[in-house]
């Protein structure tokens, strides 16, 4: 939930001190990745940055910290929507999409990188008041972020203390720029300026080098002081300056306890009761105070200029100066100590009316309005689980578990919500704490609330277990929990908003290995298919399918996909029924029924429900551009590769692997090897580090065809090896089957190689396994079997021989690339493949070995 308030560049009313020493500083970390602002609260941090931002030609997006910003997603989505707000063409969307799909928040940050990267312009984001920021996950993508900054994005901080990231490692690297307080206190001519600004008092160069060295330049300490003169219109400079003597804390305390005790009552009470708020309006104020003309005293505050901030350029919401609602707040509690938890409910009231949720329940959490916590929580947690774990985390380790025992959803939320949030050791303790309470007493709980927890802790068990990939243990408690609770209906949230999609979808046990899933889905399946989780049989459904797609058992793998697409469909959830016609949609092309797929296709691309979802349409899109690759169509390929924009430097996120796989194979098909090969090793890198074998398989086969057509015969063949030991146990067929007849080609040399012994392979590699894949491939392609593959060296496309023919009449790769109305890169790409499938290195072997094999 975006606070558009914060976002708003702070403009104060007053008249300034200019500081051009320190504006020059700022302008320093246009040359740097980071500015770090360090310094108490009082010494002008914001400001400072405020002014200096306001000032600038450049875009800057701002972003004012609170508590509430230390929950990763909050945190994030502040952040792109600031970018956005400066920065039009920044897609806070498509960064956005990477929230929900990878948990750990690594992809987040990666398309965010990508997003920077296609702004244009020089710019700025401002992080203020960074101090609140404490939650490692949130420092751990700043990290990563500043690691990748583009050159022409500048990170702004300013903080009361040094921000827990690796300052040193950044100063070496990609350079760091601070200003802390001893640049941003007041020189004596600046305290003479602000006096007599602020004030409208002439100092003496000797009263503005006492004033100084009184106050060490503290920007606070001289406005308390200035406030403080101006209700006492007799006091000289000199008996301000003696106030000044003492500490920070001294000064302040005075100062505002004077400034307090000037203003009427009422106002007083105001000040005090307000205190609570973050941000504020009239409205909310009266909610509070029960004060009908709340909206005129701020009005009046800010006319004192009595450090009230306003948040907007309309000046409805505003808040006090930290400094000042500090005070303020140790002011009620030691007044009105009663009071406290009655206006934070009163204020959790008012916002959860006007649909400020989270503020609504930080609010309840404050003043330990617990039942009301529970019953707002109750309604937003489902919402919570799509990608905000860390919120819904924060929020019920606040609640007594007595009280969520009660409440057993809201308590096994919080286990799922602390595994989810990496609180891996707390969700532990929390779930053998409540195993142990279930086994020593249930007296306490009525028998419903006892049956749910007992099955949901079941579920917990099922759930981690199935995340951390631990399949044979997500067997075992999957039936444990059907059996204890045979609807199988509640999921803890997964699944069940919006379109069904969440994060844990995406983890399909056939990726990771085909043995594993033919061991556990098939039980997967029998248990759940008793439940009425009909999300999770559909998901079930589809994995299989995938497995059963490898095993080359089309037909089996169809019924499947046919079965989820049939659930997603009954149960109006997109996703689901647009992730299995997909699959179908290829099914059908491997069986040469082209028309059913482009049907299949066309339905889908008519669905408004999968138009209005960028993660849907998205895949459709690459679904599409895939089937045209493997069809050799070269027009839908390069209608989805130019909108999408993705680029071999790219950051590469988790969740696109495939996208970029298929632009290193569009990048090899358009002669650009050297890339492809870099963009495919950096994959297949990310694809071993998160276990997914089968990436890594289909990586290996594109890294080890990239590898022929430069050339490196002896590196594509080991390359091609590694891939064949790791599929061939596991029995992956469409891997290879799909790539047609440039593996074709591979895998017949692999086989010459190993049977005439001229290769000694590192790895054991099953010769008839290699010779199931040729016998599978050459059929489908229309060309030789394998024996007299084995002496042409591999079998021609239609445009490879178009090529080939006009190779032959002479012409130059120029000349053929206008015959046939394509790239001259395309053209390069036709020629490298014929001079590997006719083994050659030239136009004049390739030619003369066609001749030989009666080619033309």
């Amino acid at each position: 939930m975006i606070i558009a308030t914060k976002l708003h560049i702070p403009r104060p009313r007053s008249s300034l001190v200019a500081r051009p020493r320190l504006f020059h500083r700022l302008q320093e970390g246009l040359n740097c990745a980071l500015t770090v602002v360090t310094a108490p609260a009082g010494y002008g941090k914001t400001t400072l940055l405020s002014e200096w931002a306001i000032s600038m030609e450049s875009p800057v997006a701002w972003v004012s910290l609170d508590q509430g910003d230390n929950r990763r997603m909050c945190f994030w989505a502040h952040t792109f929507a600031a970018l956005k707000q400066v920065c039009p063409s920044f897609d806070e969307q498509a960064v956005l999409r990477h929230a929900a799909e990878d948990a750990t928040g690594d992809s987040l940050i990666a398309a965010l990188v990508n997003g920077l990267h296609r702004i244009s312009q020089t710019t700025l984001l401002v992080w203020d008041d960074f101090h609140y920021i404490e939650e490692a996950s949130i420092l751990k993508g700043i990290v990563y972020l500043l690691e990748r900054l583009p050159p022409h994005v500048h990170l702004y901080i300013a903080s009361r203390t040094s921000p827990p990231i690796p300052l040193s490692r950044i100063r070496a690297g990609s350079g760091l720029n601070r200003l802390d307080v001893r640049d941003l206190c007041f020189s004596p001519a600046e305290t003479t300026e602000f006096f007599a600004l602020c004030g409208g008092m002439d100092l003496s160069a000797d009263e503005a080098i006492a004033v100084q060295e009184q106050t060490e330049g503290w920007a606070a300490a001289m406005r308390l002081a200035v406030l403080s003169l101006h209700e006492h219109e007799n006091a000289s400079s000199a008996l301000m300056i003696r106030k000044m003597m003492g500490t920070e804390r001294d000064i302040s305390d005075y100062f505002f306890e004077e400034v307090l005790s000037q203003q009427s009552e009422t106002l007083q009470q105001f000040l005090l009761q307000t205190s609570i708020l973050a941000r504020m309006n009239g409205e909310l104020c009266k909610a509070v105070t029960g004060m009908a003309e709340s909206n005129v005293y701020l009005q009046q505050l800010e006319q004192m200029s009595l450090f009230l901030v306003p948040l907007d350029e309309q000046r409805e919401w505003y808040r006090y100066h930290h400094l000042f609602q500090q005070f303020l707040v140790a002011q009620l509690k030691i007044r009105e100590p009663l009071r406290w938890k009655i206006l934070h409910l009163d204020a959790g009231k008012w916002l959860e009316e006007n649909d400020h949720l989270y503020e609504a329940m930080d609010h309840y959490l404050a003043g330990t309005g617990y039942e009301e916590a529970l019953r707002l929580l109750e309604t937003i947690a489902p919402t919570l689980m799509i990608n905000e774990w860390s919120t819904l985390c924060i929020w019920l380790s606040a609640i007594p578990d007595s009280l969520l025992f009660a409440r057993p959803m809201l308590f096994l939320s919080k286990l799922a919500s602390q595994y989810m949030s990496g609180r891996i050791e707390a969700a532990t303790e929390g779930y053998w704490w409540a195993v142990r309470r279930l086994e020593q007493n249930t007296d306490f709980l009525d028998p419903d609330t006892g049956r749910i927890l007992q099955a949901g802790l079941a579920f917990l068990a099922a759930f981690r277990t199935f995340l951390d990939r631990d399949f044979d243990y997500a067997v075992q408690y999957s039936k444990e929990y059907i059996e204890r609770h045979p609807e199988g209906d509640f999921f803890i949230g997964f699944g069940s908003g919006g379109d069904g999609y969440h994060p844990v979808w995406d983890i399909y046990v056939s990726d990771d290995s085909l043995a594993m899933a033919e061991q556990v889905l098939d039980p997967l399946l029998s248990i759940w298919s008793a439940s009425r989780n009909m999300y999770f049989i559909a998901h079930l459904c589809i994995d299989f399918g995938k497995f059963l797609y490898e095993r080359n058992r089309l037909d089996e793998a169809e019924r499947y996909m046919r079965r989820a697409r049939d659930i997603g469909e009954a149960h109006d959830n997109p996703s689901l029924s647009a992730i299995a016609s997909l699959w179908l949609a290829r099914i059908a092309v491997v069986h040469g029924d082209t028309e059913r797929a482009s049907v299949i296709i066309q339905e889908l691309t008519k669905q408004p429900a999968l138009k209005a979802n960028p993660r849907l349409s998205g895949k459709l899109d690459w679904f599409r551009a895939m089937l045209a690759r493997m069809q050799g169509k070269e027009k839908p390929v390069r209608q989805w590769q130019n909108p999408i924009g993705l680029r071999a430097s790219d950051e590469i996120p988790l969740t696109m692997l495939k996208e970029y796989e298929l632009l290193a194979s569009l990048l090899t098909e358009q002669g650009k090897t050297e890339e492809a090969i870099i963009l495919t090793d950096r994959i297949l890198g990310i694809a071993s580090n998160a276990g997914r074998q089968s990436d890594k398989i289909r990586l290996l086969v594109i890294k080890s065809r990239i590898l022929a057509l430069k050339g490196q015969v002896a590196q594509s063949i080991d390359v091609l090896e590694e891939a064949l030991a790791l599929a061939g146990p596991e029995g992956y067929i469409r891997t290879f089957v799909d790539e047609g007849a440039p593996l074709g080609h591979l895998l017949a040399q692999y086989l010459t190689l190993r049977q005439s012994q001229q290769h000694r392979p590192s790895r054991k590699v099953s010769l008839p396994y290699v010779k199931r894949l040729l016998r599978l491939i050459y059929p489908i392609t229309g060309g030789m079997d394998s024996s007299s593959m084995e002496g042409n060296g591999g079998v021609l496309t239609a445009k490879e021989q178009a090529v080939l023919r006009l190779m032959e009449m002479g012409l130059s790769n120029k000349e053929i690339a206008l015959q046939l109305n394509v790239s001259l890169a395309t053209i390069k790409t036709h020629i490298n493949n014929i001079y590997g499938k006719l083994q050659t290195k030239g136009r004049l072997q390739a030619l003369e070995r066609a001749r030989t094999l009666k080619l033309f």
